[in-house]
């Protein structure tokens, strides 16, 4: 898994393949479902950097069968889902995912795009002002929170774009994130 890791960090993801199913064969030699699903989370990011969403799909899966690795995996679950158009299963993933996580600002603002996708626009306002109460600094949910003022108040819209390009300053990192 470490040589895995060592590949993957680097870029070279077809190189540590074979070290991450190196640390699955060995660590589910005598129990299909080991205690330590950390290779299958790698392997599953190694797969999907290199564009094979199926495998990488059924890989991350497989990493949410414990408690270390599962909020991650059932986040990237809900990544792959939205990419490929399916929001209700990718809103399924990311509750799932908060259940590890209840604080993460990616997944949080996961759920509300896909809120919104899905037309659930009352419970996805809300959602963004809890995650907004949990943490202002959520980039991701302050931009949801924009575009549904947009929408509604373009007054609204305004100050809250403002103050997002305040709390983001000109750091590109932020903007990024």
């Amino acid at each position: 898994n470490a040589l895995g890791l060592w590949y993957l960090r680097r870029g070279q993801f077809a190189r540590s393949i074979p070290y991450f199913q190196a640390a699955i064969e060995r660590l589910t030699l005598r129990n299909p479902n080991p205690y330590d699903e950390e290779p299958y989370y790698n392997l599953g990011w190694a797969l999907l950097l290199q564009g094979k969403k199926k495998e990488a799909y059924d890989t991350f899966y497989k990493a949410t069968w414990n408690g270390a690795q599962q909020s991650s995996a059932f986040f990237a679950l809900a990544r792959i889902a939205a990419a490929g158009g399916d929001h209700q299963q990718a809103l399924h993933f990311a509750e799932k995912s908060l259940l590890g996580n209840y604080h993460g600002h990616s997944v949080r603002h996961l759920k509300a795009v896909l809120l919104r996708k899905l037309g659930r626009e009352k419970e996805a306002h809300a959602f963004i002002k809890e995650s907004l109460a949990i943490d202002p600094f959520n980039y991701g949910c302050l931009f949801e929170e924009y575009i549904w003022e947009s929408e509604k108040d373009q007054a609204a819209a305004e100050q809250t774009y403002a103050q997002m390009q305040k709390l983001m300053g000109d750091r590109v990192s932020n903007y990024i994130a």
